[in-house]
């Protein structure tokens, strides 16, 4: 096993050790790994379970923030438990382990038990030993029925990472700009495998639609660019031939808005019996897309959230630096921060799509990345290809782990009670309280990818056989 040491001479800042094993996920993703599952081996271990996008491979991970000094003394028990899970996987599928931590004590420990170049084979066995005597009974048991070579197998599997919380974030960067590790398995044809798999989704449905529809007489000098202005851009609201469509009050839209309508002169409809019986079927469906869009992105706005219209609609965090300072988080997460090697800042955004599936109609938020200037107004022209082509997003859609987290954050930040529109603005524009939203979290299909590397590889083989035979099955 090789130690790694991912810092620079410098000093690292210590964080939360929950922050410290969201930068860890970070750092394997770059190396195209994904999460599989989280602390399923026993209750008293904090492992989070990776396996490998192109081979299947099995890493197993402990993310330790400390930064005192992780000492292989410190860490017996832990050792012990990962050990015997370790043993009892088939030779063939055993996993890598893999120990994260900010600093260690006790380095020549560490090498002597694990570093592959300077093993020390009776300190491994002395410690092997000592095993049993950092361990309750229930696992001696299970220790004594094990040899000092498969503890020195095990061993040989260990990996040990030592870096802060900015250098793993640092390197998970400098791995997502290279694309060193990027994997993209629809270079090949192949069919999916038919067999019922339960998906998540990006989908959020509307359980609960808006009361009111407010029908608007506009004046004449009425225009859509007059209209979509920077005051209302994020406002329920959809100009169509000399009406303007809008699900808050006209008492109550902005002022540049007011202005290109007759305040009195309007007619009122039940939204819900709107958007199901439109005399024109397009074009009602357009202006309930748009109404429905529109309230999602008055929510963002109020809550501290930036509208870029240039492509569709896309809704990111905005980075005040006085407020934020470099990196501004929800929760555990971060929503925008300062790059390291740029002046620029990197937003997570999602663009925001209305869908109607079935005679409901659902929120589609599709995560993207979002360069700024100053937090604010994203970059244009060269700069802007050059920041996506250096951060591009791992392009393997179909099972990335990222963007539920980046989903879960969104709906964090914009469905939940305590908004900041919630407070200051409910009672003047109730439409926010009664729209009712519920994400979809799992979905049913009858097809699903290849679980691993290995079956992958049978799928375009087969693939490539049948085309090889002109299609016909021998």
């Amino acid at each position: 096993m090789p130690i790694y040491n991912l810092y620079k001479e410098r000093e690292g800042t210590a964080r939360r050790g929950e922050d410290y094993k969201e930068v860890v996920i970070e750092y394997m993703e770059g190396l195209n790994y994904m999460v599989e599952r989280d602390s399923a081996f026993h209750s008293t271990l904090d492992d989070i379970q990776f396996v490998n996008k192109a081979t299947g491979d099995k890493v197993v991970a402990e993310a330790k923030a400390y930064s005192t000094g992780l000492s292989p003394n410190d860490f017996r028990d832990e050792l012990a438990r990962y050990f015997l899970e370790y043993i009892k996987q088939p030779q063939p599928h055993r996993f890598d382990f893999y120990i994260f931590t900010e600093t260690l004590s006790n380095d020549q420990l560490w090498k002597a038990l694990f570093d592959r170049d300077v093993t020390d084979n009776q300190k491994l066995v002395d410690f092997y030993e000592k095993l049993k005597e950092s361990v309750n009974d229930e696992v001696v048991d299970r220790l004594d029925d094990t040899d000092v070579d498969e503890f020195r197998d095990f061993a040989i599997d260990t990996h040990v990472f030592v870096g802060t919380y900015d250098d793993l974030r640092q390197q998970a960067h400098q791995l997502e700009k290279t694309e060193r590790f990027q994997y993209e398995p629809y270079l090949h044809s192949y069919e999916p495998v038919s067999e019922e798999t339960e998906y998540a989704t990006n989908l959020f449905q509307v359980t609960r639609y808006p009361e009111t529809l407010y029908i608007i007489d506009t004046t004449e000098e009425a225009e859509s660019a007059r209209v979509y202005n920077y005051n209302n851009e994020a406002f329920p609201i959809k100009l169509h031939e000399r009406k303007l469509y809008s699900l808050v009050h006209p008492d109550h839209l902005p002022g540049s808005t007011r202005h290109y309508i007759h305040e009195d002169r309007f007619e009122t409809r039940e939204f819900e019996e709107f958007l199901r019986t439109g005399a024109q079927e397009e074009e009602r469906e357009n202006t309930v897309r748009s109404l429905l869009r529109g309230i999602f992105t008055l929510v963002a706005r109020d809550n501290d959230c930036l509208i870029d219209r240039e492509k569709g609609t896309t809704v990111y965090p905005e980075l005040n630096r006085r407020q934020h300072g470099s990196e501004r988080k929800l929760g555990r997460s971060w929503v925008a921060k300062e790059l390291d090697s740029y002046p620029d800042v990197i937003h997570r955004g999602v663009k925001v799509r209305v869908r109607r599936y079935a005679e409901e109609y659902y929120y589609v938020l599709l995560p993207t990345q979002v360069f700024t200037s100053d937090g604010r107004r994203p970059v244009t022209g060269e700069r802007k290809s050059r920041l996506q082509n250096d951060f591009s997003p791992n392009r393997f859609h179909a099972q990335n782990s990222k963007y539920d987290r980046q989903l879960r954050v969104w709906e964090e930040l914009l469905m939940s009670d305590q908004t900041q529109l919630d407070r200051f603005m409910g009672e003047k524009i109730p439409v926010v309280k009664e729209l009712e939203v519920t994400r979809v979290d799992s979905l049913s299909l009858n097809v699903r990818p290849p679980k691993d590397g290995d079956e992958r590889d049978e799928l375009i083989e087969s693939a490539s056989d049948l085309e090889n035979t002109g299609g016909i099955e021998q």
